[in-house]
């Protein structure tokens, strides 16, 4: 495990170049009043949700700023939900729910990258006309 785990700093510094646009694009974002959701399922979701309850505390945003959307809703934070990330018109819904729109931005994150229910949201919101992102840890 500790051989994999250092390959990390030469991996992140590889998509360096992408990690950058990604972060200029959620600044601009918040420059004109937009959002950020991220959207996941399992532990991808969870680790979306945990982040955006951070933000307020660390960074004082507001808690509408930075949104985390999990599959399965709530009771996923604390259990699965068998099933739950393969519904792709689940994904659109959450989307639809929030409101999101041309000055947000949704960061979709699925470790294989093909999570259904992530997507689903993708897709909506980029219909919307929100910047759409994918956080994937299977290059495609």
């Amino acid at each position: 495990m500790l051989s994999e785990d250092s390959k990390i700093p030469r991996a992140i510094l590889a998509e360096r170049g992408k990690i950058e646009r990604v972060v200029k694009m959620i600044a601009q974002a918040f420059r004109r009043g937009g959002r950020l959701f991220y959207v996941g399922a399992g532990t991808s979701g969870r680790l979306g949700v945990l982040d955006a309850s951070e933000c307020p505390p660390t960074f004082r945003s507001e808690p509408e700023m930075v949104q985390g959307i999990i599959a399965g809703g709530a009771e996923a934070l604390w259990r699965a939900v068998e099933g739950a990330e393969d519904d792709p018109a689940a994904g659109a819904r959450a989307i639809q729910f929030r409101g999101v729109g041309r000055r947000d931005v949704v960061v979709g994150i699925a470790a294989s990258g093909r999570t259904p229910f992530v997507w689903g949201a993708l897709a909506e919101a980029k219909r919307r006309g929100a910047k759409t992102v994918l956080l994937s840890f299977n290059p495609f």
